[in-house]
């Protein structure tokens, strides 16, 4: 497919028809009803997707009823197809409402002979055990059945025991001696009893039960000595110290004592893997001299099997700062050991000890404490990297730990990059595909750091392009690894200009790779600024996709790159290149508006291409603007208008009004650059990066422009965006910016004498020069959406017929629920969490002829009600109440925005509109009876007018 590759671009254009919630359920009841057992099976297995497509309350609960009427009254294959279907929907099921019916139906079961049936009950009733935790019923039921002689029914009833444990402290407190006798019993089979064991690890709901719980299982070590018995209790006392916290040190010590005297290879093992575990939530728990311990075992082990399982235990707790702190030295006793293994002959237990080792280094370069032997680690480091590259056996995962290690240590001291570079450029041509890919990899990270220090390689890089473009057929590999190695190109000639020969090498791999690769090069090619190769690449794409949408996509891309590459030509005036740039920009949304559909909008995408036209079309006006001054001399009356106003900028006549609408302008562009990133929820920090820069780009020319025409003179512009760790696609355009910052410094430094000189008209010149020839990144969210977050909302009441309004009586109230759903991508929570959601509802009274103006003024009709709700497994809901003080037509409107785990409110969307109509009361119109002229207290209404007629 060659297009963009976007999450939400074509996500369902392939698979079922698009069809509402109830058409859906509609279907799939028929096939429940169905003769045929299998129309019921393939519709029951289809509800966890209908499930994942419209997670509302009112459906789910509706079908998870039909499917209980099914399993009461199927057979057993039906009943497992509904177990399964409980089992995949479990974030769904606290949003059913009848949880007595279904419950009732399900149990209904229970007294049936088929102990297969009453097998399949307690899975199900265990596998909705999140919403029925205090079920009586249920919790006797368990106890009855474990008593059972069928064993399938006793498995069951061990499997819904260890679901209710983990969900109700009733429960586990009332089986806790139960299940103590049964696995102290002598009638208790032992494998039961292994079965009965792991039901402990959830009995941590107070602290008492959870002691009584350890106690037992500690009692039961010495009884049960047998190698499975031991590995059970050690498991099930893991997790349960794991949940608890309290027991960690304790655990830990059990674990060191089993280690030193248990003799058992398959026990040792399981230590050091359990002490892995407990490693993870609590490494600050861990008692003094734990772990001494396992780096006396590590220093005294001859298997390499246990030292790389000791080596795996030490690394996870590196990662807190109190170990590393701890051994900071070069004689502790862990740099020592990993010292000794960073040279090792078996490459994984290498890389272990050289990962240990960085990550102390680094806590120490992180904290500015001196660290000796970091040229040794250096060393190591290389030396693993190289044996990895010329070993015959592949070691693919400790390459790439390796590469960490060296990326690591290049980002915490800049110093090593080049030194890194030149080892993995040594080894680029001579490694098979997979290593090439993570070498280059390795390289665009460090490259990324300083990208200067990859010109050396350059001519390397260039030279294996060109032995890949002489392949007639290159694989799919080799095609990858063409793109990487022009990713690379790009990020080394970022900020520099190109030579005709890498330019044909780029070109000439291009003409010989695939489609798809070619587009990712283009778009690599863009993400870097590098318009012209992006313009040859995407102008020969055009034509050779099979949709029509992908084509004016791929126009889209053509004309903006072929606009930044007008605007970067060195031939023609400024005035021109901008000119040219606006009408390819121009051309580009037109192509942009037909390349997108219903469903997939892409509207970030023509928010940034819009302001990005409306931006240089400000540059343009600005340099027009600051022509007036020679061809457009101030009027006569200028001198009269300056007394006036009190206002010495308008003896310059039109230039100083043109002036301070070019403020206005660019304010409005920083104001739509702001909105835009308020959107961008999902974007990662590159791309939000980059729109500050282009924010911070309007704010200085306002504030640069302001200060020529008006009395707010501020002396120059602070960048309000940290700059510290800067993505090497975005420091082009910083640079261009910082410039600019310098000119518009010197404009602060004038004399302030209230004139408007030439001299102010050419820095501003200067400033559009500057920020014109700063390079634009597009960045990556303009391509790819790494995270994708959409909100979908359900509101009631909803009007019978789709576009009517609803009607509400005067003097009542309108009780509107939102009901919301999150859905995620691959990849939910990659850059940022859903922590709230901010439903507001806008009420707004339309005006009608027969309303006027100063009415609407008297009585303010219009209400906006906003409340923040936290989602619950993805699912929310808000209700709100709305007066409608006076008869007319409303308009609601329903917006949702997604708060972040910082409190950043970010305007995602959807909103949603309803109309609400409102019967206007009648007006009472006094008449005047005949005769009764001149008396004015005699006043009848108009509904009392059919009295007169009576008389």
């Amino acid at each position: 497919m060659l297009g963009v590759r976007v999450n939400s671009f074509n996500e369902n254009s392939l698979g079922e028809p698009e069809q509402d919630a109830n058409s859906a359920l509609t279907e799939l009841d028929k096939g429940l009803r169905s003769n045929k057992v299998g129309d019921q099976c393939d519709a029951i297995v289809r509800f966890p997707r209908l499930f994942e497509k419209y997670p509302f309350p009112i459906l789910i609960n509706a079908s998870l009823l039909k499917l209980a009427e099914v399993f009461r009254t199927g057979n057993n294959f039906l009943r497992l197809c509904v177990l399964r279907v409980c089992q995949q929907s479990e974030k769904h099921l606290d949003k059913v409402s009848n949880v007595d019916e279904f419950v009732r139906r399900v149990y209904s079961v229970i007294h049936s002979n088929d102990p297969i049936a009453r097998a399949l009950v307690l899975r199900t009733l265990g596998a909705v055990a999140c919403i029925i935790p205090e079920r009586q019923q249920v919790h006797h039921c368990i106890r009855t059945s474990l008593d059972s002689h069928d064993e399938v029914e006793v498995e069951a009833a061990i499997f819904i025991a260890i679901q209710f444990a983990a969900h109700s402290k009733t429960f586990a407190i009332g089986m806790c001696n139960k299940i103590s006798d049964m696995i102290q019993g002598q009638a208790t089979p032992a494998n039961m009893k292994l079965q009965l064991i792991p039901i402990l690890q959830h009995m941590h709901h107070d602290t008492n039960t959870a002691a009584m719980v350890r106690n037992l299982c500690i009692e039961l070590l010495p009884t049960y000595p047998a190698e499975e018995f031991v590995l059970t209790i050690l498991n099930t006392l893991t997790q349960l110290a794991a949940a608890t916290l309290v027991d960690i040190p304790s655990q830990v010590l059990l674990l060191l004592q089993y280690l030193k005297t248990d003799p058992r290879w398959e026990v040792k093992s399981h230590c050091l893997k359990y002490l892995h575990q407990m490693a993870k939530p609590g490494a600050h728990l861990w008692p003094n001299g734990a772990v001494d311990c396992i780096l006396d075992m590590a220093l005294e082990t001859t298997s390499p099997k246990m030292l790389r399982l000791a080596l795996s235990v030490i690394e996870v707790l590196t990662k807190f700062p109190k170990l590393c702190h701890e051994h900071q030295l070069q004689s502790s006793k862990l740099r020592q050991l990993c010292s000794k293994h960073s040279v090792s002959s078996y490459q994984p237990i290498a890389a272990l000890s050289i990962n240990i080792l960085t990550q102390i280094v680094c806590y120490c370069y992180k904290e500015n404490i001196e660290v000796g032997g970091t040229e040794e680690i250096i060393c190591s480091l290389e030396t693993l990297i190289l044996l990895l590259t010329y070993s015959e056996e592949k070691y693919p995962y400790q390459l790439k730990l390796a590469l960490k290690c060296a990326v690591k240590l290049a980002e915490h001291k800049r110093d090593n990059c080049e030194r890194f570079i030149k080892l993995l450029g040594s080894r680029l041509g001579f490694v098979d595909g997979d290593c090439t890919i993570i070498i280059c990899e390795a390289l665009g990270a460090i490259g990324s750091l300083d990208a200067d220090t990859l010109l050396p390689l350059l001519r390397d890089i260039v030279q294996l392009l060109v032995q890949i473009s002489a392949i007639a057929n290159p694989s799919r590999q080799q095609t990858t690894i063409a793109v990487m190695l022009c990713t690379l190109v790009f990020q080394t000639l970022s900020g520099y200009n190109w030579n005709q020969e890498v330019t044909d090498v780029i070109h000439k791999v291009t003409s010989c790779n695939n489609l798809w690769a070619n587009y990712r090069i283009g778009r690599a090619a863009v993400r870097y600024g590098h318009h012209a190769i992006a313009f040859h690449i995407f102008n020969s794409l055009t034509e050779q996709v099979s949709s029509e949408h992908w084509h004016f996509w791929l126009v889209c891309l053509k004309e903006m790159s072929e606009g930044e590459v007008m605007l970067a030509s060195e031939n023609g005036s400024i005035v021109g290149r901008l000119d040219s740039a606006v009408a390819h920009y121009n051309k580009a949304i037109a192509a942009l508006k037909a390349a997108s559909t219903p469903s997939h909008n892409l509207q970030f995408q023509a928010e940034y291409m819009r302001i990005r036209a409306e931006y240089l079309q400000c540059l343009l006006q600005l340099l027009h603007t600051c022509n007036i001054l020679c061809i457009v001399p101030p009027p006569a009356i200028a001198s009269t208008i300056a007394q006036t106003t009190r206002d010495e900028f308008q003896r310059h006549g039109y230039i100083t009004n043109q002036m301070r609408k070019c403020v206005k302008d660019f304010q409005a562009c920083g104001d739509l650059y702001l909105k835009l990133y308020q959107t961008a929820f999902d974007a990662d920090p590159a791309t939000l990066e980059n729109i500050q820069i282009l924010q911070q780009m309007c704010v200085l020319l306002e504030q640069c422009i302001d200060s020529v025409c008006s009395n707010n003179t501020q002396n120059g512009h602070t960048l309000d965006i940290e700059v510290k760790n800067l993505r090497l696609e975005c420091r082009q355009l910083l640079v261009g910016c910082r410039n600019a910052a310098k000119i518009g410094k010197s404009i602060g430094d004038q004399i302030n004498t209230q004139t408007i000189t030439h001299k102010h008209v050419e820095l501003l010149n200067r400033i559009v020069e500057v920020l014109v020839d700063a390079p634009l990144p597009v960045p990556r969210f303009f391509f790819q959406v790494l995270q994708c977050t959409t909100l979908k909302l359900a509101i009631s009441p909803q009007p019978r017929v789709m576009g009517e309004f609803i009607s509400v009586q005067t003097g009542s109230q309108l009780a509107v629920k939102v009901e919301g759903v999150i859905q995620h991508g691959q990849k939910p929570g990659l850059y940022r969490h859903v922590e709230g959601v901010v439903v507001t509802v806008t009420s707004q009274l339309q005006p009608s002829n027969k309303i006027k103006d100063s009415d609407i003024k008297a009585v303010d009709a219009n209400s906006v009600l906003t409340q923040t709700v936290t989602p619950h497994k993805d699912f929310f809901s808000a209700q709100f109440l709305l007066a409608f003080p006076r008869g007319g037509q409303y308009i609601l409107a329903v917006d949702a925005s997604v708060a972040d785990k910082a409190g950043n409110t970010w305007k995602t969307g959807p909103r949603s509109t309803l109309t609400v109509k409102v019967p206007e009361e009648p007006k009472l119109q006094p008449i005047s009876m005949p005769g009764m002229a001149g008396n004015s207290n005699v006043i009848l209404m108009a509904e009392d007018s059919h009295f007169l007629r009576k008389k």
